[in-house]
């Protein structure tokens, strides 16, 4: 179904690759007359290694099938060795690089004789002159530089006879030698030998040379003892497409992603005919797609998409020369929309404003790993992707894409390790509590949970793990308020010093805390003459503690997985409610009893990272 799909997508997406070709980088272009004498005797270079996308020259449409120790020359462009039989200083071998550059010209005489209307006579002309030892080039050249022929202004390689002409070498040198019935495609059609073409390493995590998605190169490998691909016909039509179809998406930031350390590349296409941008809505949620995606079920319509289109997604991999399918997904469009839809409603949270808003999809692989406490007094940041000691489950990224695409629950060890995580670092910021709020929503064994876990401050939660949470956050609030009224700074707040006990402990923490918080109201009736500010703090606690009194649970002692989460749930929606609060009271659109924030407020600089 995979390489059926790719057949689809490349047929559906209008983009035609000629058989047997690629696009690779060409360095240097040779320009000669229709008569075979060149313009120049000087290579032109396109190599800018100050331009993205150019270091190496720029990439056109060029012959290409994959090569191993042999001599086996490509048409009109190849490297320097087969198109002028220069033998470089690092590692060129004299006698092998003249074999090269003899079957470069032979396949040159022999087009030249089969297309004599195309601009293969000229080329030939061009070596029957002796032309290419006059050839030169002041810049420093490699062995895999390119040089391609231009003939009277067109690049040789793009006359439609040079893809005619090609194409039936290549399918001499890759072909079984029969036709036989395609699987991917069901026709009766000429079969393939081995794959023609590699996808490069660089889009392929984990891999250490350009990989194939199908090949047999062992006896043992293959069915009945029997290498190469005997035994799994597919045929040269389908085999070139799908390759080139997977590159592509791949190679395609519109199509893929991928992040460092995460070891997996995520690759989508759709097939139907929609352009509608499933990404979109994880990774950019303020963008018009997403905005009209959240209003569809409202509005009742669908914004512009084919119904009967279907999504496609792989995850892949590398291992040496291999390629790795980690995932595969394939999926009506309405479904993943709404599937897409459920992970905003479960993961969406409170801001540090109060406000609701979504987390990128990256944010959240970011927020798992370890935070940095700036130096100096400046702002912290999270270790970066793929640096040592960043502490990042490995797969992260290719587990939230399966809960985002397919509405699955998030593994267990997440939740538990970012749990840890906010006990070492001590810091809880929007993205962890959307983790965590995302988690506790996808628990498969409590499904009757997720309507009392909102994005913002649920006073009829009556959990008390959730309203440990609360009381803490409160409590911490309390200890600060009453540190800015005496003019005092504090060098650890309440919840930096006790958050990693708390989690694991609510009740020593919050009763030592009850305990703590009569001399803190105290200071604020009697010496800093702040009673209004005391009386708010006090019935915002005794409100918390007699929701927990009168709930069927006391404070736990020993918190197990869901009450340390939800424990941290009420202490970043308690805190965020309060600062809401203040927001709105500074800028008069509501009253509270609350004191005035400090300038001291949580920063969101590691959250924009």
């Amino acid at each position: 179904m995979l390489l059926q799909r790719l057949v689809e997508y490349a047929e559906s997406s209008g983009e035609v690759t000629p058989p047997f070709y690629a696009r690779k980088p060409v360095r240097f272009l040779l320009y000669i007359a229709a008569d075979g004498t060149p313009a120049d005797t000087e290579l032109v270079d396109f190599a800018d290694p100050g331009t993205p996308g150019q270091r190496f020259g720029i990439e056109r449409w060029m012959p290409n099938v994959t090569r191993t120790v042999g001599v086996a020359p490509t048409l009109a462009a190849d490297t320097v060795e087969y198109v002028l039989g220069w033998v470089a200083e690092d590692g060129g071998r004299a006698d092998r690089v003249a074999k090269q550059h003899t079957a470069f010209r032979e396949l040159i005489r022999d087009w030249a004789a089969a297309e004599p209307d195309g601009p293969a006579p000229a080329i030939a002309a061009f070596y029957a002159g002796g032309h290419a030892s006059k050839v030169v080039t002041d810049r420093t050249w490699s062995r895999a530089d390119v040089v391609a022929f231009v003939v009277d202004g067109q690049i040789a390689t793009e006359h439609e006879s040079a893809k005619r002409y090609w194409a039936g070498v290549a399918a001499g040198r890759k072909g079984l030698g029969r036709a036989g019935y395609c699987l991917v495609c069901g026709q009766v059609r000429d079969l393939l030998k081995t794959i023609p073409q590699q996808i490069p390493r660089r889009w392929l995590p984990g891999a250490t040379q350009s990989a194939s998605l199908v090949s047999v190169n062992e006896a043992s490998h293959g069915y009945e003892l029997t290498k190469l691909l005997a035994h799994t016909p597919i045929c040269v039509t389908c085999g070139l497409t799908f390759m080139s179809s997977l590159t592509a998406v791949l190679s395609d930031e519109r199509h893929s992603t991928a992040l460092p350390g995460q070891n997996a590349r995520l690759a989508w296409w759709l097939v139907g005919g929609s352009h509608f941008d499933p990404m979109a809505p994880l990774d950019a949620p303020d963008l018009d797609d997403a905005r009209a995606l959240l209003a569809t079920p409202r509005d009742g319509i669908e914004p512009g998409d084919d119904d009967l289109s279907t999504f496609c997604s792989v995850t892949v991999g590398g291992n040496v020369a291999r390629v790795v399918i980690r995932d595969w997904v394939e999926m009506p469009l309405p479904r993943v929309k709404d599937h897409i839809r459920s992970w905003i409603d479960d993961h969406e949270i409170a801001d540090w404003s109060g406000e609701v808003t979504q987390v990128r999809l990256t944010q959240l692989v970011r927020a798992a790993g370890r935070w940095q406490v700036g130096r100096g007094g400046a702002p912290g940041s999270w270790v970066k992707l793929g640096a040592r000691g960043e502490d990042r489950p490995t797969g992260l990224q290719h587990a939230l894409l399966r809960a985002a695409l397919l509405h699955s629950p998030l593994p267990p060890r997440l939740l538990t390790h970012v749990l840890n995580r906010i006990r070492t670092d001590g810091r809880v910021d929007p993205a962890r509590a959307a983790l965590i709020r995302l988690g506790l929503r996808r628990r498969p064994d409590r499904p009757d949970e997720s309507e009392r876990l909102t994005p913002t401050l649920n006073l009829d939660n009556n959990d008390p793990a959730y309203l440990s949470g609360r009381a803490f956050a409160v409590l911490d609030d309390l200890q600060q308020t009453v540190s800015r009224a005496a003019g005092q700074t504090l060098n650890t707040t309440f919840a930096e010093r006790y958050m990693g006990r708390a989690i694991t402990n609510p009740r020593v923490v919050l009763v030592n805390g009850q305990r703590t918080s009569t001399a803190w109201l105290r200071r604020l009736r009697g010496p800093l003459r702040k009673p209004g500010w005391a009386k708010a703090y006090a019935n915002r606690l005794d409100d918390i503690f007699a929701q927990i009194d009168t709930s069927r649970d006391s404070i736990p002692s020993t918190a197990v997985l869901a009450q340390k989460a939800q424990f941290v749930l009420g202490f970043h929606q308690q805190r965020a409610a309060m600062r809401a609060e203040r927001i709105e009271a500074a800028a008069k659109k509501k009253n509270t009893d609350l004191p005035p924030a400090s300038d001291d407020q949580p920063t969101t600089e590691g959250d924009a990272e």
